[in-house]
Formats: structure tokens, C-alpha cells, sequence
């Protein structure tokens, strides 16, 4: 079983770093999201991009049989570059990354290069930030890969070989000998416009619209978790609540809207009670965590500033209490907030009381310690001190601006793996697309 907060480190563009989670906030919001989605990161939200990964790891199985093992990651990463010049030339696809250097490549109008070598790479560091780094992971926790090294599960592998492999088939590439032969190669040129484009074309018709057999096998394994599923059918049940709401692939999260699932799920009976409970967790600590967060980054923009004049400032904003923090609830969350660290916990409960109470000068002291602790753990220094009175800030960025009160109520900013179960869930509907 796999659990715990496993992916966030290989989501370049979605993970906050250390440098971007001035008040370690990233590891919160993954505990309490992992509840309820247990197999995909932030950026594993596409449907195809998992179609091309379970293809690239057969192929690159197919090479090392005669080429060796340690050769699967260079031969995922020219195929990956393959089926994104199949997808953006034949299919006017360019919903996945490396798309610039991709289009720059075909715009040339010359044969393009198929290879591991950095400077043949549609993104500056493929193998990273590519399906090889960003996917892997969640396709082992949704069943597709196991062992060491990855190799396909018994049903992905099944998938491909009774699936696709036959469709490239009955496109003139026998079960996709061509390709593993284009593949072994250290480096190949390929010609979209000429020799290559058929081949384009078949691989290109494996990733138009989701046939019933494939929404069935990506329904299983990405929405509803798979047979690993961490979350104990909790995913699953959130899964079917989402399908009967989507009309997009984008869902107004809000604490009142997670709220109003939880309702929803209460009322299907008990048997959906942990979902509820854990939906309820989610939207009690984005009251706070959101306000927080978006406080923090506004005293990034206010060196020299006197700590009272900023609290004014806050009043302003926010009013006498924000009432949209219920103190009860919060303290409720102490534990999963510190995670085994009482003070985190009681730091955290302390910050959520500040708001709701309007104790904004003594909210501004906590948010500098719980920066202080975070950035210490992490071998630096604090962003923000005050002295005198005043706020210094070391870590100076462009001020954001402290929302209104009328958007507290609704303020979203932490993702809790909630918008990629979207992307997926919306993706395998009838009338979705990705």
C-alpha cells in the first residue's frame, strides 16, 4: 500500500519548494489531501500523458532486451519526443509539456531528432520534468508500474499489448516493431513530412478520443484509485460525487464548496462518513491556512513598516473577526496540523484563533515564528523579523495585496490533489476531452 506525501517532490511546477513554502504549508496540505486522493500529484492530471507513459515503458522494455538494461530512461525520453511531435503535427494536440520546443522543431519544416542528448530534449531537463519524472510515481500508485526497475503491472501491460499494439497494427506497424527499431538507436531523424509521416499518424490515432474500453481501464486504475487505493475507498466515492457535478474540467473549489460535498456525502449514508469527515478537515484548514498564507505574502511587501499599522491594515481588510474561522474546529485539527510536532500544531491552532478572534498584531508574531521554525529546519534564516516595532524583511518580493473580507469565505490557494481528480474525472466523462 502506498500512502503519505510521496509525490509532490518530483512536481516541478506544482510542488512549493522550500523557497516558495515560507511557512511549510506544502506538507499540510498534502496529508490532508492524500485522505482522499491517494495516486495522483498535481501536475499527473492528464489522461494521455498516462497513455503515453504505459507505451514508452513497453517500448523501452522491448530496447533493452537487445540493447541492455539501463537503456529504458534514454528510450522513454525519444519516445516521448515522438509522440509529442505526433501529437502536436498530426493531432493539433499541444496539452503537454515541451510543447515550445516542439512547435519550434516542426515550424522549421525539416526532418527532427530523436535522442537522450540535452540538446535534442523538448524540455531543458526531460527526463525530470518530463512523463519519466512527473508520472512515474502516480502510475505506480495507481497500478500501472511495479518493481525495481518500473516495469508495467500484469493489466497495463495487457492494455498495450491487446489495445494498441493491435491498432498500430492494423495501421501497417506491426505490433510497433518499427518503433522499437526507430527507438534502439542512439539518436534518429525523423521526417513528419516524408518517410515518418504515416508512422506519426498511427501513433497519433492512439490518443484521439477515449474508446469505451479505455475510459473503463483509466476509470479504474487513475479516478477510482486502483486496486492500491490508500484512501480506503474514499477517492472513489469522491470520484462518483465529482462526476455528477462536472461540466468542466475545473471545479470552484472553496471551503464552501468542499463544505457542500461533504453534506452531500453524509446524506448517502454511513458508509460515506469518512469521506465526509475528511472533506470537512479539508475545508476547515483552508479557512485558515489560505488567510495565512496570503497575510504572509503581503508582509513580504512591508519592510520598515510598523507591525500596528499593518494590524490597522489587516482590520481594514478583514473587520473586527473574521467569523469564517470557527476556533473549535481548528483546535480539533491540531494533531494532523503538527504531525507529530505539538508546537507546530499549537502554532498553527494559535494562528487560526488570531484570525477569528481579530488578533491581527499577535497573528503577525506567530506567522514570523512559524516562518523562523520552518526556515531553521531548512538550514536558513527567517524572511521576516521584527524589530523596534517594525517588520525587516529579508526575503523582499512584490507586495501582495490582502484579500477582502467578502472573498475570505471563499478563498482557495492549496490544491489537495483536488484539481488533477477533476482533470482525470472529466477527461473519461462521455462528453469530456482532456
Amino acid at each position: 500500500m502506498i500512502s503519505g506525501p510521496f509525490l509532490t517532490d518530483l512536481d516541478s511546477r506544482a510542488a512549493i519548494k522550500g523557497s516558495r513554502d515560507p511557512l511549510g504549508i506544502q506538507s499540510i496540505w498534502t496529508r490532508f489531501g492524500r485522505h482522499v486522493v491517494g495516486n495522483l500529484s498535481t501536475v499527473s492530471n492528464s489522461v494521455r500523458d498516462f497513455t503515453i507513459l504505459l507505451l514508452g515503458y513497453y517500448f523501452a522494455a522491448r530496447v533493452a532486451e537487445s540493447a541492455g538494461p539501463g537503456t529504458e530512461p534514454a528510450t522513454f525520453l525519444k519516445w516521448e519526443q515522438l509522440a509529442s511531435y505526433a501529437r502536436g503535427k498530426v493531432n493539433e494536440d499541444w496539452q503537454f509539456r515541451g510543447t515550445e520546443r516542439v512547435r519550434q522543431n516542426l515550424d522549421e519544416g525539416k526532418p527532427v531528432t530523436l535522442s537522450a542528448q540535452p540538446v535534442h530534449q523538448i524540455l531543458s531537463s526531460q527526463k525530470l520534468y518530463g512523463l519519466w519524472g512527473l508520472y512515474s510515481v502516480p502510475a505506480r500508485a495507481s497500478g500501472f508500474l511495479d518493481g525495481v526497475p518500473a516495469r508495467l503491472t500484469v493489466p497495463a501491460l495487457e492494455m498495450v499489448e491487446q489495445f494498441y499494439l493491435p491498432r498500430l497494427s492494423k495501421a501497417g506497424f506491426h505490433e510497433g516493431k518499427r518503433i522499437v527499431e526507430l527507438l534502439a538507436q542512439e539518436r534518429v531523424r525523423i521526417d513528419p513530412d516524408g518517410a515518418h509521416e504515416k508512422l506519426l499518424a498511427a501513433i497519433a490515432g492512439l490518443l484521439l478520443q477515449f474508446t469505451t474500453l479505455e475510459r473503463k481501464f483509466y476509470r479504474s486504475h487513475l479516478l477510482l484509485g486502483g486496486s492500491q487505493d490508500s484512501t480506503e475507498g474514499r477517492q472513489r466515492q469522491l470520484a462518483e460525487l465529482l462526476e455528477t457535478e462536472l461540466t468542466e474540467a475545473q471545479f470552484p473549489w472553496s471551503p464552501v464548496s468542499v463544505t457542500a460535498l461533504a453534506k452531500e456525502a453524509e446524506s448517502r449514508g454511513e458508509m460515506w462518513h469518512p469521506l465526509a469527515f475528511r472533506l470537512r478537515r479539508i475545508a476547515v484548514a483552508e479557512t485558515f491556512l489560505a488567510p495565512a498564507s496570503a497575510l504572509f505574502g503581503h508582509l513580504l511587501g512591508c519592510d520598515d513598516v510598523a507591525t500596528a499599522e499593518i494590524a490597522k491594515r489587516i482590520k481594514r481588510a478583514w473587520g473586527d473577526r473574521v467569523t469564517t474561522v470557527l476556533v473549535r474546529e481548528v483546535t480539533e485539527l491540531k494533531a494532523e496540523l503538527g504531525n507529530g510536532d505539538d508546537n507546530a500544531g499549537q502554532r498553527w491552532v494559535e494562528i487560526g484563533q488570531s484570525i477569528a478572534e481579530g488578533d491581527y498584531k499577535t497573528l503577525i508574531t506567530i506567522l514570523l515564528q512559524q516562518n523562523k521554525v520552518v526556515m531553521q529546519s531548512r538550514g536558513g534564516s527567517a524572511w521576516i523579523e521584527e524589530q523596534n516595532g517594525k517588520l525587516r524583511v529579508r526575503m523582499s518580493e512584490e507586495r501582495g495585496a490582502l484579500p477582502d473580507r467578502s472573498k475570505l469565505r471563499t478563498l482557495w490557494r492549496f490544491p489537495y490533489f483536488l484539481d488533477s481528480l477533476c482533470s482525470v474525472a472529466f477527461a473519461l466523462k462521455e462528453n469530456g476531452h482532456e
